[in-house]
């Protein structure tokens, strides 16, 4: 496989497998130079895991305890909503933060007294604030210095995509579903969506990072709500040539974008969030604006990473019109990747506290 490094220091046995591996993970992505840049990416990583952590390419048993799936396809999204589906409450805090949003006389203040309600928000907001994400010439120690440092707009957006990631942390429904892996390729992917949008020169791109964060919560939903369709949906990627992405188009007839994109819409979350989350599948579906466009090749970029879910060893394809749309070089995507691994790992360790 030339797309990988060569070396002959690697293990010749562990090599092959990760190239092999690689090979399969990128099946559906088809060939261009930003493929190529990540598939050597990619390679490191699985290299380094498969010594590191090589149980995590065995393959899951069943669960004895999960039965078959009816087959019975739901009607689409708000269906299978109504039907096994608890959707998790949203916490107060969230609702007040939300209000002040939606209200135009609204001020800094405001939010910061909303965000001081909470002292485990205060203190990701605090730590948010402090990251290498925004690299402020002082400390910031107080809220309302938090919030007039980031802007209102950017300081609500971080708060509200902060309290709903720690709507995640519930035990999931399913051992399939491992929630650390949900977290950090969440993470992963807020972080790239806001480090691509900065690189290509957009405005407010906190917005990006929560729009990250938040984009597989229609898969999280889908996991919670049916164990026996979520292992069916499992099984079926996990055979050759199928992404996830195949299996809810083949049992659902549709997919975790989709019903995400509703579940925000219904939590009367930003219509850019709305959008994006939507769309992160098929960014064509956000006509105005970039931010579907965006989530999408963040979420490409981090499963290339290794920041994947563990519920598919293929990675799926990536939209080239997307691409086009944001309009950077593959010089401009390579320099943001050596950087952005210890800045994952850095706003994992800060959100994992709330």
């Amino acid at each position: 496989m030339q797309e990988v490094e060569q070396t002959t220091t690697l293990n010749p046995q562990i090599k092959e497998a990760a190239i092999k591996y690689v090979k399969n993970k990128f099946s559906q992505a088809g060939d261009s130079e930003l493929i190529r840049v990540l598939k050597k990416e990619s390679f490191k990583h699985i290299y380094k895991k498969m010594i590191v952590d090589p149980d995590d390419f065995m393959e899951r048993p069943r669960p004895a305890d999960i039965e078959p799936w009816g087959g019975q396809k739901p009607g689409g999204p708000r269906d299978f909503l109504k039907s096994k589906v608890v959707l998790p409450s949203l916490p107060q805090v969230l609702l007040e933060i939300q209000k002040v949003i939606k209200n135009p006389d609204s001020s800094a203040d405001d939010l910061a007294a909303v965000i001081n309600k909470d002292p485990k928000l205060v203190a990701a907001i605090l730590r948010l604030a402090n990251s290498a994400m925004f690299s402020f010439s002082s400390e910031v120690e107080t809220t309302s210095r938090a919030v007039a440092l980031l802007g209102f707009r950017q300081a609500s957006s971080l708060a509200l995509g902060t309290v709903s990631l720690s709507l995640f942390k519930r035990t999931a429904g399913t051992s399939i579903l491992q929630i650390e892996k949900l977290w950090k390729h969440s993470i992963a992917c807020g972080v790239i969506a806001q480090e691509i949008a900065t690189s290509a020169g957009h405005n407010d791109v906190e917005r990006f990072f929560v729009a990250g964060m938040l984009h597989d919560i229609g898969l999280y939903v889908v996991f919670e709500g049916d164990r026996s369709l979520a292992m069916e949906l499992y099984e079926y990627a996990s055979r050759d040539g199928h992404s996830f992405y195949d299996a809810e188009m083949e049992f659902l007839g549709f997919d975790h974008a989709t019903l995400g994109g509703v579940i925000i819409k219904d939590w009367s979350f930003p219509q850019s969030l709305v959008a994006a989350i939507d769309g992160h599948h098929n960014p064509a579906r956000d006509q105005n604006g970039p931010d579907a466009a965006i989530v999408h090749v963040a979420d490409f970029v981090a499963q290339a990473l290794g920041y994947d879910l563990g519920i598919s060893s293929v990675i799926g394809r990536i939209d080239h019109e997307a691409l086009e749309k944001i309009g950077l070089s593959t010089d401009r995507y390579a320099a943001i990747l050596p950087n952005v691994q210890k800045l994952i790992d850095e706003i994992f360790e800060i959100l994992n506290q709330t």
